[in-house]
């Protein structure tokens, strides 16, 4: 964090994890989500892990398609394996690795589902965006505890590029 932070938003987090995200790329985020409402959207973000992986520095935000059912998108999402696959081997090419994802809930709260906490991994970033009316609301990031148990908040920290 320096001077050029344009907020941090601070919660708990006892895994003293960190995600630094440009302005830009959280409002490709955003505009994202707006785009596929009442649907939820879903996207990757590539970066690289510093500090002993408690820190994700986010390069990019990779837009995915929601594969999941299409009268269930409204409270869920899933990205397709093969693309999944596909932009980490780009990300690797470039010496980046996927740091996280990041989706919308619709009308409901940017906090994970029980859902969410059953298919996520513990070392990524889990973005979550709250949006009513098309409208992003809140935007929390949070991390999956080793023991998957549940999800934390993580330190989440927007700056101008």
């Amino acid at each position: 964090m320096g001077a050029n932070s344009a907020r941090f938003v601070t919660a708990i987090n006892p895994g003293g994890s960190l995600l630094l995200i440009t302005e830009d790329t959280m409002s490709e985020m955003r505009s994202h989500a707006s785009a596929t409402y009442p649907e939820e959207c879903c996207g990757l973000l590539v970066g690289v892990f510093e500090d002993n992986q408690r820190t994700k520095r986010v390069e990019e935000a990779m837009r995915m398609e929601n594969v999941f059912q299409k009268e269930e998108r409204y409270h869920r999402y899933s990205i397709d394996p093969k693309e999944f696959l596909a932009v980490e081997s780009a990300a690797e090419s470039k010496a980046l690795d996927v740091v996280g994802i990041y989706h919308s809930h619709p009308n409901a709260p940017a906090k994970p589902s029980q859902f969410d906490t059953a298919r996520a991994w513990p070392s990524l970033s889990y973005v979550v965006m709250e949006v009513r009316d098309s409208k992003p609301l809140e935007t929390r990031s949070w991390i999956l505890k080793e023991d998957r148990s549940e999800f934390v908040p993580e330190d989440m920290s927007v700056e101008k590029k």
